[in-house]
């Protein structure tokens, strides 16, 4: 998306106040004023759930898989949070695996957000209902914001 006239002016003040506090890369600059035609993935291997966890009573799960268009990405944070009015539930965090897949296994009945913040991606959430019992499946798919080469 290319940014034109006030709009493409505002993006630029923008980027430059953000810029007093953290100096953009090139790539940062060129997302901000829309230069970047283009953007490149991670490289990985097909995302893959992991086996489904056993429950123990009174408790729910998720299972997940993280990736971006390149493919699965490993040993990022999830998190788990608990939603407000949901009393009862509490966070909880888990790892991607080297195929992009995590697991919660000890989730109190309630609302969460299931959320993942991976270098050099957009942030990604997503919002479920765990129920006791019942083992639900979640995709967070970040967008990788890096040009590609050549595209600027």
């Amino acid at each position: 998306m290319q940014l034109e006239g006030r709009f493409r002016a505002a993006a630029l003040v923008v980027a430059v106040a953000l810029s007093a506090c953290h100096r953009g890369t090139q790539t940062e600059m060129d997302l901000a004023t829309g230069r970047c035609t283009e953007r490149v993935g991670a490289k990985g291997p097909a995302p893959r759930l992991p086996s489904a966890p056993s429950l123990r009573p009174g408790f729910g799960g998720v299972v997940g898989t993280l990736a971006d268009a390149g493919g699965a990405l490993s040993n990022y944070s999830i998190l788990a949070t608990g939603r407000a009015g949901s009393p009862g539930t509490s966070n909880a965090r888990a790892t991607a695996d080297s195929a992009g897949g995590f697991v919660f296994d000890r989730l109190t009945p309630g609302k969460y957000r299931i959320s993942v913040r991976p270098v050099q991606h957009r942030p990604d959430s997503t919002d479920i209902d765990v129920a006791a019992g019942r083992i639900d499946t979640v995709t967070l798919r970040p967008q990788y914001y890096q040009c590609a080469p050549g595209t600027r």
